[in-house]
């Protein structure tokens, strides 16, 4: 399967994308232990603290949406393109 230079630079930015990604889940996985450790000993007491640690969870799921850069349907299109051809 070969692909053009359009083609490779999407790719491109999808992995630096993903690799973005990966850095801040890292980071929201040490918030969220950090959190917890201060909640059980007593550091911290916020009512609310279960609904951070949710919308934390949710964003660094959903992460590799937002920003700059090619979204999961574009770069499935790509693949089912290329897949669609006939091989040479």
């Amino acid at each position: 399967m070969e692909f053009t230079q359009a083609e490779l630079a999407l790719i491109a930015a999808a992995k630096q994308k993903v690799q973005m990604a990966q850095r801040v889940r890292v980071g929201v996985i040490i918030l969220l232990i950090l959190g917890t450790l201060t909640l059980l000993a007593g550091f911290w007491s916020h009512p609310y603290a279960i609904y951070i640690a949710f919308a934390l969870v949710v964003f660094a799921v959903a992460l590799p949406q937002f920003g700059q850069g090619p979204k999961y349907e574009e770069l499935l299109a790509l693949l089912q393109q290329k897949a669609a051809q006939p091989n040479n």
